[in-house]
C-alpha cells in the first residue's frame, strides 16, 4: 500500500527525527559504555558493541520498510558470514548504503554485525548516527589519496588484530550517479577512448587496488562480492528527498555475484582492468533490467543455484525482531525525551556524552581514530617489550 502524497512529508520528518533521537539517546550510550571501557580491544567487548550498534541499525531498516513502504529484493549468491571479504557496488543514490542493511538482513541478520562501510567523512558529523558509525569502525574517507590509504591500512590491521572477520563495502565509483557525475564520467570515457556508460559511472581503481592489496597482504580477504543495485519503480537521490519530501523508493533490488579472491588478478594493471570489466558487465545487466517497460516486471535474472530473498516474504522471526526493535527504541526515545527535561541525572549524563564525543572529535578525529590510536600504542608497547 502506497502512502498518500500529502502525508509523505510528515512521514519523512518522522523518519528523520526518529533516526536523530534514537541515535542521540542510543548510540551515545552504546558506544561510550561498551566501546570506551576497553577501547574496543577485548573481543568480548567488541562483540557486544557490534551487536548493540547492529540492534540500533534495525531502526532505520524498520522505518524504511514499515513506515516508508520500501520493499527489498535480493537475488544471486549468498554472502558468507564469518569470511572476510570486500563488497563492491555501484553507487546509484546517496542512500544505497542504508538500503544495503535491509538487503544483508534478508540474507542473514548476522551480516549486520559484520558489515563495515567505507563512506565520505562528512557523514561522521551527523548527530548521534555519525558517532555510532565511527564507533562501529566504519571507514571514513576524505577523498585525499594518502589520508584514505592510511585509513584503509589502519582499519584492516585493526580488524585482523582483533580477529574479526568483516565484509567491507566499497563504492569504487567514489560518488553517487547524478547529472554532473555522469558528465564527468563521460569526459573520462572520451579522454581514454572508452564507450559511454548510461547506468553506472566508470570506477576509480586507486582506492580499490590499495584496499585489495592491503587485504591480501594481511590474508584478510576470501571473496569479492560484486553487487548491483537497481530501482525498478522510482529513484530517490538523496537524504533531503527522503526526509524533507518524504519520498522513498517503492522497491530496491540487489543482485550479488561471489568471486573467490583467487580469480582476481594479482597484477595491479590486470586487477584494474578486471574491475572495469565488472562494471561493463554491470552496465549490461542494468540495461537489461531497465529495458523492461513495465516496472513490475523489472527483476535481475536468476540462474540455477541462485538464492532469492524478499522483505515481504521474510521469515516470521526476522519480522518480529524488527518490530521488537522499533517498539524498544520508541519507548527509549519517548522516555528519554520526556525525562531529560525533568531528571537532573539524565541531563548531566547526556551532557557528559556530548562533551566526551566533542572532545574525541576535536582531539583524535573521532572515536574510531581514538580506538585505533590506543590499539596502535598498545601494540607498539608490546612489540618493544618483547
Amino acid at each position: 500500500m502506497r502512502i498518500p502524497c500529502l502525508l509523505r512529508p510528515l512521514l519523512g520528518w518522522f523518519f528523520g527525527l526518529s533516526i536523530l533521537f534514537s541515535a542521540l539517546f542510543g548510540n551515545y550510550i552504546i558506544t561510550l559504555f561498551l566501546g570506551l571501557p576497553l577501547l574496543g580491544k577485548h573481543k568480548t567487548w567488541r562483540n557486544l558493541m557490534d551487536r548493540a550498534i547492529s540492534y540500533w541499525m534495525t531502526i532505520p531498516m524498520g522505518l524504511l520498510e514499515f513506515v516508508m513502504g520500501v520493499r527489498v529484493r535480493v537475488s544471486g549468491d549468498e554472502i558468507e558470514f564469518g569470511s572476510p571479504a570486500m563488497i563492491v557496488m555501484n553507487h546509484r543514490t546517496r542512500l544505497d548504503w542504508m538500503y544495503m542493511w535491509c538487503a544483508l538482513y534478508q540474507i542473514n541478520p548476522w551480516l549486520i554485525t559484520s558489515n563495515k562501510i567505507s563512506l565520505k567523512a562528512q557523514l561522521k558529523k551527523l548527530p548521534g548516527a555519525g558517532f555510532g558509525m565511527a564507533a562501529a569502525q566504519f571507514v571514513f574517507l576524505e577523498r585525499n589519496a594518502e589520508v584514505d590509504k592510511k585509513s584503509f591500512d589502519d582499519a584492516i590491521d585493526y580488524f585482523k588484530n582483533i580477529d574479526k572477520k568483516y565484509q567491507i563495502l566499497l563504492f569504487p565509483e567514489g560518488t553517487d550517479k547524478s547529472e554532473w557525475t555522469t558528465l564527468k564520467s563521460r569526459e573520462f570515457a572520451k579522454k581514454n577512448g572508452l564507450r559511454n556508460l548510461d547506468y553506472v559511472l566508470y570506477p576509480r581503481t586507486t582506492g580499490f587496488l590499495h584496499l585489495l592489496n592491503k587485504m591480501r597482504e594481511r590474508e584478510y580477504v576470501d571473496y569479492i562480492y560484486d553487487i548491483t543495485i537497481a530501482y525498478p519503480y522510482n529513484i530517490v537521490q538523496s537524504e533531503v528527498d527522503l526526509v524533507v519530501k518524504g519520498s522513498s523508493p517503492r522497491e530496491v533490488h540487489f543482485h550479488i555475484r561471489k568471486i573467490p579472491i583467487s580469480q582476481v588478478p594479482l597484477n595491479e594493471q590486470d586487477a584494474s582492468r578486471w574491475l572495469t570489466d565488472r562494471w561493463t558487465m554491470k552496465e549490461q545487466l542494468l540495461h537489461q533490467f531497465y529495458s523492461e517497460e513495465q516496472p513490475i516486471n523489472r527483476q535481475f535474472p536468476v540462474e540455477r543455484g541462485d538464492g532469492v530473498w524478499r522483505s515481504w516474504k521474510e521469515p516470521r522471526r526476522h519480522f518480529y525482531v524488527k518490530v521488537t526493535a522499533l517498539c524498544f527504541w520508541t519507548l527509549v526515545i519517548g522516555f528519554c525525551s520526556y525525562h531529560i527535561f525533568f531528571v537532573r541525572t539524565l541531563q548531566l549524563g547526556f551532557l557528559y556524552f556530548f562533551i566526551i564525543s566533542t572532545f574525541l572529535n576535536w582531539r583524535y578525529g573521532g572515536i574510531d581514530k581514538f580506538i585505533i590510536g590506543k590499539w596502535q600504542t598498545s601494540d607498539e608497547a608490546k612489540s618493544s617489550s618483547s
